[in-house]
């Protein structure tokens, strides 16, 4: 690219490319076959400037063929760079020559944008050649994203294009045009100089957004966004994993085989951990913890010296909540076990689901310290079931707290 326009001249190829689309043409009849600068285009995976201005004149002839000369500008309001292209030697050992261009999904993704304004030029085919290895890809370049979304978005864009002209205090004018096409500008000038051109294709809606709160799931997104309301769906259908639980075929087998409290530990299948990582980040979530309190994730297995139980709501295995337990570190008293978290569904809460399993708890873990801080709930379920010194570890923590 050359040196950085200065803001008149950037001002100049603003103006000259609102009075390219203002100029009233038959719009060029669509082709079903390739073009020999297409087919070029492909075989070489890239392209000159100069050829692709060329290719660009066989069907946007306005404002006196002007469109060659708009080419590497309007590749910079794109983002799309321009490279030295190198001709491959028939020899390894010999010289080669090189031109600027673009490659063949920068071009193409050129060809995009400059249609998204309502230039007469027609990306159609070329996409249509790329799309089957793109649609492979993991990894694309925002050229290629647009290839790949090419028919989605084709003339439901707003683009604007600034020019480098100095914005100053003062009266600003604005002019306004429809194309027949039904692409939609405005033209905004300070001072006789350009400043700004928004674009709207025929297609465009201007959709109004507000910010959600899922009080359900906890997730805050943009309404009539596509990309944020599929991952809402995504962490609502989670979420729902968790708070309206269905049976698990997996623990309902297992509970059917003991009648003994079932340990989650390092050497427990990685899907019964996975339930406990699950419920202790929904616990962390819930109570604004700083970190997680297990010693594993949903891929890798917990530590030694961790244990977790998951709180079954019936012979079907539904998974109503979970706790973890830790011997890392003694409690005040010297208890070798520490209750780290307890999580009940907000729908088993109250059923004396954690009653039932806390005679269990007790006799596995013997006077296990309870870490603080305790939800007003658990407060009132140790003063009920809690043993003698986890009562009174209890009173010496509230009384701390209201000193």
């Amino acid at each position: 690219m050359g040196a950085p326009m200065t803001g008149e001249d950037s001002s100049e190829m603003l103006e000259g490319l609102f009075k390219l689309v203002k100029e009233i043409r038959p719009a060029p009849t669509p082709r079903t076959r390739l073009s020999p600068y297409e087919t070029r285009m492909l075989r070489d995976q890239g392209v000159m400037i100069t050829d692709l201005g060329d290719y660009a004149l066989l069907t946007e002839g306005r404002n006196y063929g002007r469109i060659e000369h708009y080419i590497e500008w309007l590749a910079e309001q794109a983002d799309i760079p321009a490279r030295s292209l190198l001709y491959r030697p028939q020899h390894i050992s010999d010289d080669t020559l090189g031109f600027l261009g673009f490659q063949v999904t920068d071009a193409v993704g050129l060809l995009v944008y400059m249609e998204q304004l309502g230039i007469m030029v027609s990306a159609a085919l070329l996409v249509d050649e790329l799309l089957p290895v793109l649609e492979m890809r993991t990894l694309l370049t925002e050229a290629e994203h647009s290839i790949l979304t090419y028919k989605l978005w084709t003339g439901r864009r707003r683009i604007v294009i600034r020019s480098t002209a100095k914005c100053i205090p003062g009266t600003e004018s604005v002019e306004t045009f429809r194309s027949p096409a039904g692409y939609r500008y405005k033209m905004t000038r300070q001072n006789d100089l350009a400043l700004s051109l928004e674009v709207r294709g025929p297609k465009h809606r201007q959709l109004k957004q507000e910010s959600i709160d899922c009080d359900y799931c906890g997730l805050s997104y943009l309404s009539n966004t596509p990309a944020e309301t599929r991952i809402h769906r995504q962490v609502h259908r989670r979420a729902a994993q968790l708070l309206d639980p269905v049976p698990n075929t997996r623990l309902a087998k297992r509970l059917a085989e003991t009648d003994q409290p079932i340990i989650i530990d390092s050497k427990a299948p990685m899907w019964m951990q996975k339930e406990v990582y699950r419920r202790a980040v929904k616990f962390k979530r819930e109570f604004r913890y700083d970190f997680v309190q297990w010693a594993g994730d949903d891929v890798n297995p917990v530590t030694l010296g961790w244990h977790g139980h998951l709180f079954p709501a019936g012979p079907d295995g539904t998974i109503a909540g979970a706790c973890a337990f830790s011997n890392q570190h003694p409690g005040p008293g010297g208890e070798e076990w520490t209750l780290a978290w307890v999580w009940v569904a907000p729908k088993y809460r109250g059923q004396g689901l954690l009653t039932a399993h806390w005679s269990g708890l007790v006799e596995r873990y013997g006077n296990f310290f309870i870490e603080p801080p305790l939800s007003e709930a658990m407060q009132g379920f140790v003063r009920s079931h809690g043993t003698e010194s986890q009562v009174a570890l209890l009173v010496a923590y509230a009384g701390l707290g209201s000193n």
